[in-house]
């Protein structure tokens, strides 16, 4: 943790949505197993249309009575662009996690900007936890870790030990592979080289093909009825990488389940097949 307390510390940015609200809930139910601390950040954007303060203050107040009394909740206010504004809030705050709903993107503004998780996944320096229409975090027994071979294992091993919360049940250690000449053997060999690497106590590995790595994943969460993707992303805070493809951000869009991002380096590692 990136400050003097010893609580851990999450952002929550809120935009009176129903996704907002199942953000909330996602955070109040799930068992940290370590003293946390909630921040609730409301934004008020100037380029979104429509004020009902008074209607929206009432609503947090009710959505908030989801947590314990033992959860310290602060409520913070500031107004800006959102994405811009929830950086600051990390930068000031301290914050270790940022807790996010998600609807997907859709329509018009989903093919220009797509949701403010899928934003958010992309600049955050800190893990971004996006949470699906519907939450499953009160047992956490199956993760999909998607694996590129090609970076450092020590990295995202650093990356997961930021969260030491919610990393306690089964993993699928995943490679998907987009070239069909590519050989199943020698990426399940790195597979197994990365997964000592990490050294995680209960796993599996697999290696399988699909044309896209974002559809590979989706597709083997479902069918392995995984409780959450874990995932490293290349995001970067330069406002031009926001329309270039992200896997990352594809896979908070899609997905039926909550999807937990680290933010990685650029580095790479020598491997070849």
């Amino acid at each position: 943790m990136g400050h003097s307390t010893d609580r851990f510390r999450i952002l929550i940015p809120c935009d009176y949505s129903l996704a907002c609200k199942q953000a909330l809930e996602a955070c109040a139910t799930l068992d940290w197993r370590m003293p946390v601390e909630v921040f609730i950040l409301t934004v008020e954007d100037p380029m979104q249309a429509g004020a009902r303060e008074m209607m929206d203050e009432r609503l947090l107040a009710e959505w908030v009575k989801v947590f314990s009394p033992d959860i310290n909740v602060r409520n913070l206010q500031a107004k800006g662009r959102f994405v811009n504004v929830v950086l600051e809030a990390l930068a000031i705050h301290g914050i270790d996690l940022v807790i996010a709903g998600t609807r997907g993107a859709r329509g018009w503004e989903g093919v220009f900007l797509g949701s403010h998780a899928e934003r958010i996944v992309r600049v955050s320096p800190v893990p971004v936890l996006a949470i699906s229409q519907r939450p499953h975090l009160t047992g956490l027994r199956d993760i999909v870790l998607p694996i590129d071979i090609d970076r450092d294992p020590v990295e995202l091993r650093a990356c997961m030990r930021k969260i030491p919360g919610l990393f306690n049940g089964r993993f699928h250690l995943l490679h998907v592979q987009t070239n069909p000449a590519g050989s199943e053997r020698a990426a399940m060999k790195l597979l197994g080289e990365y997964s000592r690497h990490l050294r995680l106590g209960h796993c599996t590995s697999s290696v399988i093909f699909n044309e896209s790595v974002a559809g590979g994943i989706l597709r083997y969460a479902t069918q392995a009825g995984a409780d959450l993707i874990a995932l490293g992303t290349l995001g970067s805070p330069d406002p031009a990488h926001m329309f270039r493809p992200s896997v990352a951000a594809d896979i908070v869009n899609h997905a039926k389940i909550p999807v937990l991002t680290f933010q990685l380096s650029h580095r790479q590692v020598s491997v070849s097949f």
